[in-house]
């Protein structure tokens, strides 16, 4: 493979990668201003919310889904940004394991649909018995787990890693980590259907270390950023 091959195959890369990356704010955003709202913290609510608007559910799940597709796609990309040696581990480390995560987050999603069917088909008391013998297993409380643990903490790493390497500021690794931490929270002071807007807002403002990275894998499919990529390929042949 040629070097023209190699910038050809980066750029690419780069720019449907940073492309989805720009589209995360809206995924978040749309999928949490579109979750059903609970009356308390049991399982009859969570699964009575689900049930109450179908389309809404599904709506929220689809979002949510997409944006853990999308994670789990565009951060290998992350490494092509990379220059020098610093930070190059933490970073490897970080999208690894925010591929796992993003897949086992991904996969969960699966649930939504099923809690959300299973009262129109069989009583709630049924429905709720189903939903907790499920949770009860020894593999889905490890799959649970993991995907909270990998898929929302080990961004963070990446984020540390690309700061570590000079790619963007250390900010970005707190930030990263409280799209679906600090919305929540947000939502929950404010309250109401103000709180599920402002929370929303707040989650999707949080993938902005997502975004900057994105416009930094853009950046870099410029002409001059890619002929200067190359001058040090064509210099070693």
């Amino acid at each position: 493979m040629t070097n023209n091959d190699l910038t050809s195959n980066n750029t690419l890369v780069r720019r449907l990668a940073g492309a989805a990356l720009l589209a995360t704010p809206a995924l978040m955003f749309g999928a949490m201003v579109t979750t059903p709202p609970q009356a308390d913290d049991s399982n009859a609510a969570y699964i009575t919310s689900l049930a109450a608007d179908w389309d809404r559910t599904i709506l929220s799940a689809n979002l949510f889904h997409y944006y853990w597709v999308v994670l789990a796609l565009a951060v290998p990309a992350l490494l092509t940004l990379l220059r020098g040696r610093r930070g190059r581990t933490l970073t490897q480390v970080g999208v690894v394991a925010t591929m796992i995560g993003a897949v086992q987050m991904s996969g969960m999603l699966f649930a939504d649909w099923m809690n959300a069917a299973m009262p129109t088909v069989v009583t709630l008391e049924q429905s709720v018995a189903i939903f907790e013998k499920v949770n009860s297993s020894a593999s889905m409380s490890v799959w649970l787990l993991s995907a909270i643990v990998l898929g929302v903490g080990a961004p963070v790493l990446v984020m540390a890693g690309l700061a570590r390497n000079g790619v963007l500021g250390w900010w970005a690794a707190p930030v990263v980590l409280l799209p679906m931490v600090l919305g929540p929270v947000v939502g929950g002071v404010v309250g109401g259907a103000a709180g599920g807007v402002a929370g929303s807002v707040v989650g999707a403002l949080c993938c902005a270390p997502l975004v900057v990275a994105g416009l930094r894998l853009l950046r870099r499919t410029a002409a001059d950023v890619t002929a200067a990529e190359g001058e040090p390929a064509l210099a070693a042949a």
